[in-house]
């Protein structure tokens, strides 16, 4: 009976491991003169798809990866996201009724806490799933509030961004080697 609890608690997870490979998230906020995109391309991430169709799935980046084409904005942002206490921005959560491989472009919805500047909300995000040579594309966009994340907004001429905030990503994982 021993033996058997043993190669139970060591058995590995059921289900197939995905390992992000590539993929970019970016960022946009809007104030009234201009539009602010930064991006990334160092995004790390997993997904552990099980055979009942969930799938959970985190990702994450650090925020002094993000480049908005300005070093003196991209500071700012580290200022007011507090970089260097809380270095990653992050999306953990889980998707239903997802069977891999994909054989179709599918849309799901993946209800998922949101983690930046050491605050977290849930939320959920549309996701469009698409069959990607060894794996699966996903994309998704989805709005949020950076006053609910305590960010202190940065102003241009004493105007500050709008509250409202969108992140965005298209990012591929594959079957983990």
């Amino acid at each position: 009976m021993l033996a058997l609890v043993a190669v139970l608690l060591c058995a590995p997870p059921v289900g197939q491991l995905l390992e992000l490979r590539e993929g970019t998230l970016t960022y946009t906020v809007v104030h009234k003169l201009h539009e602010v995109r930064g991006t990334t391309r160092q995004v790390e991430g997993r997904a552990l798809a099980q055979p009942d169709g969930t799938i959970r799935v985190q990702v994450r980046a650090k925020v002094a990866s993000f480049d908005s084409g300005n070093s003196n904005r991209d500071e700012h942002m580290r200022e007011a996201t507090h970089e260097p206490v809380h270095p990653y921005a992050e999306v953990k959560g889980t998707l239903s009724g997802v069977n891999l491989p994909l054989r179709q472009m599918q849309e799901a919805t993946l209800h998922a806490t949101v983690e930046l500047n050491g605050e977290k909300q849930t939320q959920d995000v549309p996701v469009k799933l698409e069959p990607a040579e060894a794996g699966v594309r996903a994309t998704f966009s989805f709005s949020f509030s950076l006053d609910a994340f305590k960010v202190e907004r940065p102003e241009l001429l004493l105007i500050k961004v709008d509250d409202r905030a969108t992140i965005a990503g298209d990012l591929r994982f594959e079957a983990a080697k």
